[in-house]
């Protein structure tokens, strides 16, 4: 990520990779664990269940205990900043909203959320000089949600979830007629 020195060290870049590498093996072990609850030898008929997972999960664990040795080598020379407390703030900006929208989207539907993340976003923006009007950013998100609708659910055939509150809104709609 960011290698500047703008603001001081969130976390250095080695102990992102022995994190990567811890993380990994354990990947590895556990694929290599299910395996062999499978069966990882050669049967009748040949392999059996496990064998290829099995091997898989031992090359992802050596090749990630390579990389914790070759992080330990080059210990010093990691001692670089992997990233600043200012770009992890914006990087934070930007997943705390993401992981907000798809939390809502099982309650809300695909639709109300995504407008909901568009109009947050465009609400949020302080690149610009002048903020986006609430004219444009209610008819960008909406927009950007009815042209998703009219493309997926109704030319494509490909309807999205639209969520309880998709279908509260639809029974509403079949109300007035």
């Amino acid at each position: 990520m960011s290698h500047s020195s703008d603001s001081p060290a969130l976390v250095g870049t080695r102990w992102v990779e022995l994190g990567l590498t811890l993380f990994t093996t354990l990947i590895g072990a556990v694929v290599m664990f299910g395996s062999i609850e499978q069966g990882i030898g050669w049967g009748d008929s040949g392999p059996e269940p496990g064998y290829f997972p099995f091997y898989i999960g031992l090359m992802l664990s050596a090749a990630s205990v390579g990389n914790g040795v070759l992080t330990l080598v080059r210990w010093q020379a990691l001692s670089i900043s992997f990233v600043s407390r200012s770009a992890f703030k914006q990087v934070i900006s930007v997943f705390i909203p993401i992981a907000l929208f798809v939390a809502a989207m099982p309650l809300t539907g695909i639709y109300v959320a995504s407008a909901c993340f568009i109009a947050w976003f465009m609400w949020r923006d302080k690149v610009r000089t002048q903020p986006y009007s609430k004219l444009m950013i209610a008819t960008v998100s909406l927009g950007a949600v009815l042209a998703s609708y009219l493309i997926f659910a109704l030319w494509f055939k490909v309807p999205l979830d639209a969520g309880p509150m998709g279908d509260w809104i639809a029974q509403v709609g079949r109300s007035f007629k």
